[in-house]
């Protein structure tokens, strides 16, 4: 009896596709190395330095007795003692052009005078900086 089988699998990898992407990598490289060597110009970002011209953001300190004091680019210092009074006094006192608040507040305060500050920035679109009493800042 010689029976024989015509299906067969056949075990062989199919490269076509695996040469069209050699193929589109190879003009891909090649287009990128003559761009870079026929001297596109691009401008990178400088670092800035602050002059002293550079308005200071808006300090606002929270004492250990919940009073927020106010520190303004002009180094004057203004408090307040309830929520709408400080925020009339962010918005009277804040830099129209940075619209930074750098917010640090006493270890024995209480942490609704802290969320008070962060609400009168996201509510007005503040950048807010929370900084610690080592002076480290991280803008938010």
């Amino acid at each position: 009896m010689g029976l024989k089988t015509e299906n067969k699998i056949k075990m062989e990898g199919g490269m076509s596709s695996m040469t069209d992407l050699v193929f589109l990598l190879l003009i891909f490289f090649i287009v990128i190395s003559t761009l870079i060597s026929s001297g596109v110009n691009v401008d990178l970002p400088q670092e800035s330095t602050s002059t002293s011209n550079d308005p200071k953001p808006l300090e606002v300190n929270i004492t250990s007795e919940n009073v927020y004091i106010l520190k303004t680019n002009k180094e004057k210092e203004i408090k307040a003692k309830t929520y709408s009074e400080l925020e009339q006094k962010i918005k009277a006192n804040i830099d129209p052009l940075k619209q930074t608040v750098i917010l640090k507040g006493h270890e024995n305060s209480d942490w609704e005078y802290t969320v008070h500050v962060i609400d009168i920035a996201k509510k007005n679109n503040y950048k807010i900086a929370l900084k610690d009493s080592d002076g480290d800042e991280s803008i938010k």
